[in-house]
């Protein structure tokens, strides 16, 4: 599942952007961790393939849980969007700036 303007708009009216702007590097590093885990094994990286590994990261952060707690956002659906928004926002840089994936 990629980010889509509905999943973009309900991260920006909970204030989850900011969170992502506000710690952008803290976020980074767990997304360069996800992708090259995944580019270890896969000959093209797609974002998708990144999210999986990353969700398990975003689970135990504790900026992330404590934001969401605090702000009464117990669904787990907000772990899986706020890793979205991150592979979104920072993919050309996890690629190097490529459009496509490849081995990192």
């Amino acid at each position: 599942m990629a980010l889509d303007a509905t999943k973009e708009q309900a991260l920006q009216d909970v204030s989850l952007i900011k969170l992502f702007e506000d710690h952008r590097d803290l976020w980074k590093a767990d997304a360069k961790s996800a992708y090259e885990f995944s580019a270890g094994f896969l000959d093209v990286v797609r974002p998708d393939d990144v999210l999986k590994p990353l969700l398990p990261v975003l689970e135990v952060a504790p900026k992330l849980r404590e934001y969401l707690a605090r702000n009464k956002l117990s669904q787990k659906y907000w772990y899986e969007r706020f890793g979205e928004l991150i592979i979104d926002r920072l993919w050309k840089e996890l690629t190097g700036g490529a459009k496509g994936g490849g081995k990192g």
